[in-house]
């Protein structure tokens, strides 16, 4: 279950539910520079900010190589090196999803039960690799995502 655990966190790091999240700010606040040329920026009280969940969970400074799937940046020995604030498929802080625990639950349980009992398999519909469309604000795939089951013989 720790390894589904890790897979489920790495699939919603390179998939997340959603591109980006909006949050409205509360009080003016000032980004300050932090590259030469720069000038600061400036937020004022009501102003909406969208953060790019999908561009920060993709950027080589917050994940090495972000286009391989690598389930072992989530585990016990790795999960220390993801900076704060750079991992958030559902959100992060007071307003995160109040629902990310039931449906990581309900993911794992989902998947658990399917994995006991199939073997996925590519069909020839399937994909590979997986392209996103760019004609959605939600991830989906161009062509859809298919997938075949094959039983799993007892």
């Amino acid at each position: 279950m720790k390894y589904m655990d890790m897979v489920v966190s790495e699939t919603l790091r390179k998939w997340p539910n959603a591109l980006a999240v909006d949050r409205v700010c509360t009080k003016p606040y000032t980004i300050e520079p932090t590259m030469p040329g720069e000038k600061p920026v400036h937020l004022e009280k009501g102003a909406v900010l969208f953060l790019p969940i999908f561009a920060v969970h993709r950027d080589p400074k917050n994940f090495p190589d972000p286009e391989r799937f690598d389930p072992e940046r989530f585990s016990d020995e790795n999960k220390h090196n993801i900076k704060p604030y750079t991992y958030y498929p559902f959100g992060v802080g007071p307003r995160n999803c109040i629902g990310s625990r039931f449906a990581l639950l309900e993911t794992k349980a989902v998947f658990f039960h399917l994995l006991l009992h199939f073997q996925f398999v590519p069909v020839k519909k399937t994909m590979i690799p997986l392209q996103m469309s760019k004609k959605s604000f939600s991830v989906t795939f161009d062509g859809g995502l298919w997938i075949g089951f094959k039983r799993i013989k007892e």
